[in-house]
């Protein structure tokens, strides 16, 4: 009865591939199943020691990072990751969470999370976009895995230029000292997990890193969306 309901749905009101745009059949969501299969997997959640890993455990030893899909130029993941990031597309950013989740269900480590936090946006950035979008991963993560999600420990204290069109360089003199601490004997002796939607040259990680490295024997993991290939 409910496969029929749906199936008459699809007729009246379709719905269509994020990816090619073609109309979706029961039992695909957002994307269409091949290009589901096109996603670019970085596969790193299955080697501890991967190439982002070592790129964010500059100022302080990451016990696990991973990343969900490869943000390659003028691909179908940079084009989700974008849509998410940039055009109020909420929906894309859950889907990709949740599929990730699935990869991660197994693995020991997640389980073993105290807290779930969100890089965060200055307060005028997030007031501009309307929201927070690595907030809405890590607000699905906490759900998916009932570990809790928390908002108030650390703060983007600058608003700082936007980093897209500067160099590398440029990047990390852009973020530094833009993080501060609150209720940081929360965090003490807890296992947090640092989660963002994209991470390019890790310069903004590392700087929310390196601020949280200062709280007596915390733990912490990094997971994003998408990463360029470093």
């Amino acid at each position: 009865m409910f496969k029929f309901f749906y199936s008459l749905l699809d007729v009246l009101l379709p719905r269509y591939c994020y990816g090619c745009k073609q109309v979706l059949v029961l039992g695909e969501k957002v994307l269409c199943s091949n290009c589901f299969v096109e996603l670019s997997r970085t596969m790193n959640h299955f080697n501890k020691n991967n190439d982002l890993v070592n790129n964010i455990s500059i100022n302080f030893p990451i016990k696990h990072a991973v990343a969900f899909i490869n943000y390659d130029t003028n691909s179908l993941s940079s084009h989700l990751i974008h849509k998410f990031k940039y055009n109020d597309d909420i929906i894309i950013g859950k889907y990709l969470t949740n599929l990730f989740c699935n990869e991660l269900k197994d693995k020991v480590w997640i389980k073993e999370i105290d807290y779930v936090i969100a890089l965060p946006l200055h307060r005028i950035r997030k007031a501009t976009r309307g929201y927070n979008q690595s907030e809405i991963i890590a607000k699905e993560i906490g759900k998916r895995f009932n570990i809790e999600h928390r908002t108030d420990c650390v703060k983007r204290i600058k608003y700082n230029k936007s980093q897209t069109k500067m160099s590398k360089e440029g990047r990390w003199k852009n973020v530094e000292n833009i993080f501060a601490l609150r209720n940081a004997s929360l965090l003490e002796g807890k296992h947090i997990l640092l989660v963002d939607d994209l991470v390019t040259t890790g310069a903004s990680l590392n700087s929310c890193i390196k601020t949280l490295s200062t709280i007596k024997d915390i733990q912490i993991s990094v997971l994003v969306l998408g990463k360029t290939i470093i």
